[in-house]
């Protein structure tokens, strides 16, 4: 110990000691200054507490001790899947629902400083807005044709009240994974459902067989009209001739009518004799004359 003590220490050494440690210090400050931000993420970073920026991806500088980095993911889609729940229809019916949430960060300060829990409020608004939408749908509309609808209008009501809490949260999905009437009335409901098919399977059958049928009954009717119209004007014809023969012998009959009476029944026979048929026929033969003869 006494040769250690009498080395002597001269200026240079000391200067070299004190470099040492300086270039020492200044690497141990740049390790903890420099970090990396990756290409997903976004790093916000607060001096005393406060936020002062945010670093995009690569490098990035921050103060030791003074500053603290928080990374944030904004380009991961986020999944939260709501739990399964009962809910009441316009028309007092019950469905069961699942219900997935898919979001991503949009605004990494708000989303960072606004909420203690950005999750939970996203689950919370979507739900809400859930219970709001399906409360004004009649449940055939949600079991049949409405899922689609239901998960826009549950989309665009959840993003407006996100937006109103400065969440810094976009959502990118909103899908009803599972909607249905609860078990202890599937089997009612499937009952109804199967009726409703059979029903629109009649109704479709009717239209099919009535594009069938109506061009032949329109046929026949526009057939029989012409008929009808072609016999009202033989008919009219006929009775505008036998007026005009009636006038015509109108004045012979008031002159000498007992004349006028003889010369229409000679006329008369000798229309019947010009049309008859003699046939000679052994007495007691039974004749059958044809229709309208």
């Amino acid at each position: 110990m006494n040769r250690l003590a009498r080395l002597p220490v001269d200026g240079l050494t000391i200067r070299r000691v004190v470099t040492a440690l300086a270039v020492v210090a200044g690497i141990a400050f740049l390790g903890s200054s420099v970090m990396v931000v990756d290409p997903a993420e976004v790093a916000v970073v607060y001096r005393f507490g406060a936020v002062d920026r945010v670093l995009g991806a690569g490098l990035g500088f921050r103060l030791p001790i003074l500053e603290r980095a928080e990374p944030i993911r904004v380009t991961e889609v986020r999944r939260i899947e709501l739990p399964r729940r009962r809910l009441l229809t316009e028309d007092t019916n019950l469905v069961e629902l699942e219900i997935v949430v898919q979001f991503s960060v949009s605004d990494p300060i708000l989303f960072a400083l606004v909420h203690e829990d950005p999750e939970k409020v996203v689950a919370a608004e979507v739900a809400s807005a859930l219970n709001a939408r399906v409360a004004e749908v009649a449940v055939d509309a949600l079991l049949t044709t409405g899922r689609a609808e239901l998960q826009q209008a549950l989309m665009d009501a959840s993003q407006k009240a996100l937006d109103a809490l400065a969440t810094g949260v976009r959502l990118v999905a909103i899908d009803v994974k599972d909607l249905v009437p609860p078990a202890t009335v599937v089997n009612a409901f499937n009952d109804v459902s199967s009726a409703k098919g059979d029903q629109e399977t009649m109704r479709l059958a009717a239209e099919s067989y009535a594009s069938k049928v109506l061009p032949d009954v329109r046929g026949k009717a526009s057939q029989l009209q012409q008929e009808a119209l072609s016999h009202a004007a033989e008919q009219s014809a006929r009775a505008d001739g036998d007026i005009a023969r009636f006038d015509a012998l109108l004045p012979a009959w008031r002159s000498d009518p007992a004349a006028t009476r003889i010369q229409l029944r000679d006329q008369l026979w000798a229309d019947i004799g010009a049309t008859a048929t003699v046939k000679v026929v052994p007495p007691g033969t039974e004749l059958v004359l044809p229709a309208g003869k």
